[in-house]
């Protein structure tokens, strides 16, 4: 009786970690398909979820596929905002100003939309960001931000 109820216990995880193997290639190859999908999103205009940023400059936001059953994770580089290149203090400040605006508005239940989004050659998105009509780039922060980023670059 004993040896029957262990080897069900060793049967019900062996089980499980079939199902496991079985359904991880299946989540990866439905994330490729969601990104080779997503490169054929060229709209102008896309409600979207926002998702948190990057000190690489650029942020993930959530949006409904053309089919409306399923929604895809993409990152988009908000348009007038700083292209950041890495862990520099403007990269961080602008990832933390970002972070800070956005989230702020999630709370506050804000409508966030992107504006002309397209794809990228490194596989990111650029779109102009607006939340509640308002251009995220004319926060006044991101626009010193900015003035500092062109400031090092010359």
């Amino acid at each position: 009786m004993l040896l029957m109820s262990r080897m069900r216990s060793k049967l019900i995880a062996a089980g499980a970690v079939a199902a496991c193997l079985l359904v991880a290639p299946v989540s990866q190859a439905q994330s490729v398909s969601a990104n080779k999908n997503a490169a054929r999103v060229n709209a102008a205009q896309v409600e979207a979820e926002f998702r948190g940023c990057e000190s690489a400059g650029w942020c993930r936001f959530r949006i409904e596929a053309p089919d409306r059953l399923t929604q895809w994770l993409i990152r988009v580089r908000p348009d007038g905002v700083p292209r950041a290149s890495g862990e520099d203090a403007t990269s961080i400040a602008v990832r933390n100003r970002l972070n800070a605006l956005l989230s702020n508005m999630i709370h506050q239940a804000k409508h966030i939309v992107l504006h002309d989004l397209h794809e990228l050659d490194d596989g990111t998105f650029t779109a102009t960001v607006t939340v509640t009509g308002v251009n995220l780039a004319a926060d006044p922060i991101l626009a010193e931000l900015r003035e500092r980023a062109d400031r090092a670059t010359r």
